[in-house]
């Protein structure tokens, strides 16, 4: 099965009816909402008049005016200490106001991600009907008691003219900042009129802090979304900090259908866990990517910083005009970990992330070598501990690696490099190509969970049943 672009209706009918036959659900229509006339909001909602929306409080009135108006290229979110980008394409970008439609006022695919520091922020984005551009988020110590108020921005994506929805959506994007670290708060987004569920969220360790955490690394559901929802059914189990996303999340980047059926398989998880992203080759450059997720910096390559850790991400699936990952890239990614290399405290641990795995055995497309020419050099300079990718479906761990020719290091400082791609896409062959190096394949449904402290690094992998694919973690050490 090729990973490129495949638009021809006749291959998704096809590649739909082989997902029907691993797991029942498998379609492309969007997800069935309410009756303009029969709306009543979903299990949870806090609908008008909730004694849980605490309006006493020193920020119960929200402090300050409020914003209004259009917006322009960027907009300042309150508190923050930055601006946000508006991505190009959107329409419509203003500040919200508590005003409703009769379609579908109650918030759905409600998703978090940080944009500025994790230690003191997050950010959160949904979706309603076009007429609801109520955007806030309310935010509390206690889930009974939501008693501070941030205001945010509303904008639509540009429809696909091939795809189909119900209604017109309209997206919503909020930024809480101020927050302390290492704390759980409880948050709904909407407004007074109409408020959603109340959900968890943490923040992270104070950047540089030892404090110890855990993430989960997956990639490449595709359009499999029946797959993925089982394999994210089971991600709150792990108690993670947040999830990294290798990519191909969807498959057909422009079309907004198919991000609703993943936010819709992905559930409340995505609202409790922060979902970082890696852009791959089927999120197209879609304006619908970088209007659904809020990611630092310029969103399509950026870093972050959690606890001890500093984390690169980069796009080796840019658009076609933009194939060279020797420029731009790397010279970002160069002069990125120079300058957290440089940091009074130093991060412990470097990981890096992109979507088109530089060692896979996968025997239909295998390593790709121009993305290790391109960065393999850089990573090795930058002493990379881990290197997580997707694209090909399949769990992989490798021994250590130095050199062009993987050449195992173990004792060396070599790289250890993960393809995390069995997030639901049509799995790669059972067996792979031999390679000196493959500790682990395993092609199938699968994360990996990453426990991080002060001075270890714990790569674990998991099938969907909970079932370890290591035989014994790896363990790295500084």
């Amino acid at each position: 099965m090729t990973r490129g672009h495949a638009t021809l209706s006749v291959v998704r009918t096809s590649l739909c009816a082989l997902a029907a036959l691993l797991a029942a659900g498998c379609g492309h229509s969007s997800p069935s909402q309410p009756d303009a006339a029969a709306f009543t909001g979903r299990p949870g909602d806090l609908g008008a008049s909730s004694p849980v929306i605490d309006h006493s409080g020193p920020n119960g009135g929200l402090a300050g005016a409020l914003q209004s108006g259009a917006i322009g290229d960027t907009w300042q979110p309150a508190g923050c200490p930055g601006t946000v980008p508006v991505a190009q394409g959107v329409t419509g970008a203003a500040w919200g106001t508590d005003s409703y439609g009769a379609t579908d006022k109650s918030p759905h695919g409600v998703h978090t991600s940080f944009r500025f520091d994790p230690s003191s922020s997050f950010a959160a984005i949904w979706e309603t009907d076009a007429d609801t551009k109520a955007t806030f988020v309310a935010y509390g110590d206690s889930p009974t008691k939501l008693d501070h108020f941030v205001q945010g921005v509303t904008f639509a994506n540009p429809p696909d003219p091939i795809d189909r929805l119900d209604y017109p959506l309209l997206v919503h994007e909020v930024h809480v900042c101020g927050l302390q670290p290492n704390h759980t708060y409880y948050f709904a987004v909407g407004g007074d009129g109409w408020y959603g569920n109340v959900y968890p969220i943490t923040t992270g360790p104070t950047i540089g802090a030892a404090d110890a955490f855990r993430f989960i690394a997956m990639g490449d559901s595709n359009f499999f979304y029946s797959l993925y929802a089982q394999l994210q059914a089971t991600v709150s189990a792990y108690s993670p900090a947040f999830t990294l996303f290798t990519g191909d999340m969807i498959h057909q980047g422009t079309y907004q259908s198919d991000w609703e059926q993943w936010f819709a398989a992905g559930g409340p998880t995505l609202a409790s866990v922060p979902t970082m992203t890696v852009h791959g080759n089927h999120e197209e450059m879609a304006v619908d990517y970088f209007a659904l997720f809020a990611l630092p910096g310029g969103e399509e390559i950026y870093s972050f910083d959690f606890g001890n850790v500093h984390f690169v991400v980069l796009n080796d699936s840019p658009t076609a005009g933009d194939t060279d990952l020797t420029g731009r890239q790397a010279s970002f990614l160069d002069a990125d970990l120079t300058a957290a290399e440089q940091r009074p405290v130093p991060p412990t641990w470097i990981v890096t992330s992109h979507h088109r795995p530089m060692f896979s055995s996968d025997p239909q497309q295998g390593s790709f070598l121009n993305v290790r020419g391109a960065w393999q050099s850089l990573f090795e300079k930058h002493h990379v501990d881990v290197d997580f990718n997707g694209h090909s479906h399949h769990y992989e761990s490798t021994l250590p690696i130095l050199g062009d020719g993987g050449i195992v290091a173990p004792d060396a400082g070599g790289i250890r490099y993960m393809t995390v791609g069995g997030a639901g896409a049509l799995y790669d062959p059972p067996t792979p190509t031999p390679n000196p190096w493959t500790l682990v394949y395993y092609a199938g449904l699968s994360l990996a969970v990453i426990d991080v402290t002060a001075h270890t690094f714990t790569i674990q992998g998991y099938k969907a049943d909970g079932s370890l694919l290591e035989s014994a973690p790896i363990v790295l050490q500084k």
